[in-house]
């Protein structure tokens, strides 16, 4: 299948999405969009790693409404979201499937369908300022392909104590595309904490996955995003795109061991002063699978902060690139900017590729960006063994250690020892 072939394969899907008179225009102007876009290649520099020509040779089942028996993903809900979870099935928002009785009742939560009828005025030109500033042609087909999206709004002054958990199951049989799409505003000084889990129903399936999360945090407020990605042998193209007004705060966190291919896609603008985003992210990758990771902040206000701070340890022929960019304007003095990529490689076969960029407009900053790739210090293991710890342990130990920075920092007691079991499993698997 050719480039063309594949464009026509999409264009047969977009084609098969039932139109709604909310969500007409834009899906049109969201598929113009990618059209003129194109499919990317090797070319651009933000998908130079992804192994596209494997991809474009695949095809996928279009998406469609169902509904499944709740018990076959019943495992997959962490016991602090019992009952405060969103499920989106096959890409598609279902109500029926989800529990939100812990929340509280001044939470709106709505398809995207019903929501730009009641909160038209927002949404519509939320969207339209997308469409004109993304970049993205994964981006633009979720929009255009998406087939239920969820709409969740805390209003003003609402500090919600449970944990909300948006989960993705995917129950094709045959390979799939999903297109799930999450809006989540926060009202002044309102908080959530936000947890993205997926359930595959058929691991043998290359699903094609191409989530999005539009973030808009008003002034005050603050959103902690947890998000694990566990998607062999998926492609899974995800992007995050987040507005912060003046004290707002993001804290990002994201986890994956990879899949066929998983790219997750960041941009965060920093709009008002004294507005705060962290990115923090951790892959662990064995075998063939590979992650990649494009992150952007922009800093628009003075007295904003940023931190980027990825890990990656690879093994066996496992591959990851990171490309992070700092942007900072004219306006934004007083700036506190940082990013850093380290990355731990455990074979002559794996591969790491980080480029770190930094753009400052403004005289009054304190910035800074860096990379290393490495393997394990050979000094560190030496002195182990002095203290009769065996090779295996030895570098149990230092791989363990340099990844519980980021596992630690789970706040779900349920998610933590899974991922760390995960962690015992991945070192098992041949990283020793």
């Amino acid at each position: 299948m050719s480039e063309q072939t594949f464009l026509n394969h999409l264009l047969g899907h977009f084609e098969k999405v039932p139109p709604t008179d909310a969500l007409k225009s834009f899906r049109e102007k969201s598929w113009q969009r990618f059209s003129e876009a194109g499919l990317p290649s090797k070319s651009h520099e933000a998908f130079r790693y992804v192994h596209l020509r494997e991809f474009y040779l695949s095809s996928f089942d279009a998406p469609a409404l169902k509904t499944i028996d709740k018990s076959l993903f019943s495992d997959a809900i962490l016991p602090e979201c019992a009952h405060s979870h969103i499920v989106f099935i096959d890409g598609a928002y279902s109500p029926e499937l989800s529990d939100t009785s812990a929340l509280s009742p001044q939470t709106v939560l709505l398809s995207l369908d019903e929501a730009i009828c009641t909160h038209g005025s927002f949404l519509q030109s939320h969207l339209t300022r997308s469409l004109k500033e993304e970049k993205d042609p994964f981006a633009y087909l979720n929009l255009a392909l998406h087939l239920k999206g969820a709409f969740v709004y805390l209003p003003p002054k609402l500090e919600m104590t449970a944990p909300l958990q948006c989960l993705h199951v995917a129950t094709g049989e045959l390979p799939q595309l999903t297109a799930p799409r999450l809006h989540l505003v926060l009202g002044a000084q309102s908080s959530l904490r936000c947890v993205v889990t997926a359930k595959e129903l058929n691991v043998s399936a290359f699903h094609f996955h191409v989530p999005s999360t539009e973030i808009s945090l008003d002034e005050g407020a603050s959103l902690d995003l947890l998000t694990i990605v566990d998607r062999m042998p998926a492609w899974h193209m995800e992007s995050v795109r987040a507005a912060l007004k003046k004290h707002a705060r993001l804290n990002s966190l994201s986890v994956t061991l990879g899949g066929k291919a998983v790219r997750q896609s960041y941009r965060v603008v920093l709009k008002g002063e004294n507005s705060e985003a962290n990115l923090n992210g951790l892959w662990m990758l064995n075998k063939n699978r590979t992650a990649h990771t494009h992150a952007s902040i922009e800093h628009e206000a003075p007295h904003t902060r940023s931190m980027q701070r990825f890990k990656g340890v690879l093994n066996d022929i496992s591959q990851s690139s990171f490309e992070g960019k700092i942007l900072v304007r004219s306006e934004a003095q007083k700036t506190e900017a940082y990013q850093l990529n380290n990355n731990l490689i455990l074979s002559q076969g794996a591969i790491a590729n980080s480029k770190p960029n930094l753009e400052v407009f403004a005289d009054d900053v304190k910035a800074s960006h860096g990379a290393t790739v490495s393997q394990l210090d050979a000094e560190q293991l030496f002195y182990l063994s002095t203290r009769g710890i065996d090779s295996n342990t030895a570098r149990h130990l230092l791989i363990s250690g340099f990844c519980r920075e980021m596992i630690d920092a789970i706040p779900y007691d349920s998610l933590l020892k899974n991922m760390q079991g995960k962690v015992e499993a991945y070192l098992k698997s041949g990283a020793l």
